[in-house]
């Protein structure tokens, strides 16, 4: 029997229950991220692939524009490629040919974009803090110093970086900040909602993401990146009745099958890779479908609300995880309010300090991206300059461990992923 199983009617240090909670039912399995697809989005959805009704697109990008105050936007089949075009667009309004700068450790999607991207004279890698998840801005501000010209960051799990000290330090070197917000749904910068503090941004819709589509992201322009080359801001392939179809079928199994009652099922299946962290190499940017944008508009209030969940659990976590040894939690900036895609926390030892994998993943547990971007063999091939070491990088690569924050998550299950870390104290 698991440490978590013996330990789990154990009440909590600050006597919290008067009573254990039950154990989980045989088959269940918590996702490690609810992206709610509500059954009513489906059906505009199905009718888009039927061609019934007006093209929404039009619509979504308007919808964008007011709540991200974008003067442009660009639909795009993914977020990856929506950062693609980004970079491009970025470099050509550098004030100088240079680098591409990515933060170190992040999502390896943002280094198959900036690949994808072509731009610039190669890649160079600042390092991550790992105390809040951010720039080290004494990295970025050498890899700027040696040429760097386009920089993307990528607040991790939803959690905002310091946005004034990143863009000050980019403008100080002439160097055009991208903001990658494909996590970012429900987060916030001093009142101002992830995906619209810079000039460049982009917003993902994946099946991951706090706000779906199935598929899909979309590119956020303002002030001259706005007015870009339409040739560089629109370079994408045209839908097919065989993707819009896929991406149905897909939106329609992540709401049959991402429910903690079935979640074992596709969890098992080896060839879906779910739990995985792979390099997929870039792919041509094409346009949004039409089924992804019906998706996308008609699930907006129910992204909002689970949001709002998100950030109630990430409290939850982080109050009842702070002070126990061997564990670190990652603190936001002091104007920032966190979407918590994922709620982050460093373990010494990493996941398996926490316990039997097969245990720790049925709670929806896992590890953060297991190696820094430096050890990707794609990117190794095309880094500039000097290897330097990248210790926060490499720190989070160890020790970085992620809890669910959905509303998939019962009150049950919040307090056993807690006793989860109690009960692995020395």
């Amino acid at each position: 029997m698991s440490v978590l199983a013996t330990r789990w009617a154990q009440p909590s240090a600050r006597g919290e229950r008067d009573a254990a909670p039950p154990r989980l039912p045989p088959f269940r399995h918590q996702p490690p991220v609810h992206s709610p697809v509500p059954l009513r989005a489906l059906v505009p959805a199905a009718g888009q692939l039927l061609r019934l009704g007006a093209d929404p697109r039009p619509g979504l990008a308007a919808l964008l524009e007011a709540a991200y105050a974008a003067e442009r936007v660009v639909l795009c089949s993914s977020g990856t490629a929506a950062l693609q075009l980004a970079i491009r667009i970025a470099a050509a309004h550098a004030s100088e040919p240079g680098p591409v700068a990515l933060p170190a450790y992040t999502c390896y999607d943002v280094a198959a974009a900036a690949i994808g991207a072509d731009a610039g004279s190669g890649l160079v890698l600042f390092d991550v803090e790992p105390s809040g998840l951010a720039p080290d801005l004494e990295s970025l501000e050498r890899v700027l110093r040696g040429g760097a010209r386009v920089v993307v960051v990528s607040p991790l799990y939803g959690i905002p970086a310091d946005w004034d000290a990143v863009q000050a330090l980019c403008d100080e070197h002439g160097a055009v900040l991208v903001e990658d917000a494909a996590q970012g749904h429900g987060a916030s910068w001093r009142g101002r909602p992830v995906g619209a503090l810079g000039r460049i941004s982009v917003l993902s819709f994946g099946r991951g993401k706090g706000w779906t589509g199935g598929k899909g992201g979309a590119l956020l322009l303002r002030g001259a990146a706005a007015a870009a080359d339409e040739e560089t801001a629109a370079r994408t392939g045209a839908t097919s009745s065989i993707g819009e179809a896929g991406v149905l079928a897909g939106s329609l199994a992540q709401k049959v099958l991402g429910r903690p009652a079935v979640y074992a099922l596709p969890r098992a299946l080896p060839w879906l890779h779910l739990g995985e962290t792979r390099y997929r190499p870039p792919a041509p940017p094409a346009s949004m479908t039409r089924v992804a944008a019906a998706l996308v508009c008609a699930s907006r209030d129910e992204a909002d609300r689970e949001a709002d969940r998100r950030r109630g659990n990430g409290q939850f976590f982080r109050e009842r995880l702070a002070g126990l040894a061997g564990v670190r939690i990652p603190v936001p900036p002091a104007d920032a309010r966190p979407g918590y895609l994922r709620f982050p926390v460093l373990v010494r030892g990493g996941a398996a300090a926490l316990g039997p994998s097969a245990t720790v993943r049925r709670f929806g547990v896992e590890g953060g991206y297991p190696r820094p971007l430096s050890e990707l063999d794609p990117v190794r091939a095309r880094l500039a300059g000097k290897a330097i070491r990248l210790t926060g990088a490499e720190l989070l690569a160890r020790e970085l461990v992620t809890l669910p924050t959905g509303s998939l998550l019962s009150e049950p299950e919040r307090h056993a992923l807690v006793d989860l870390f109690r009960c692995s104290q020395p």
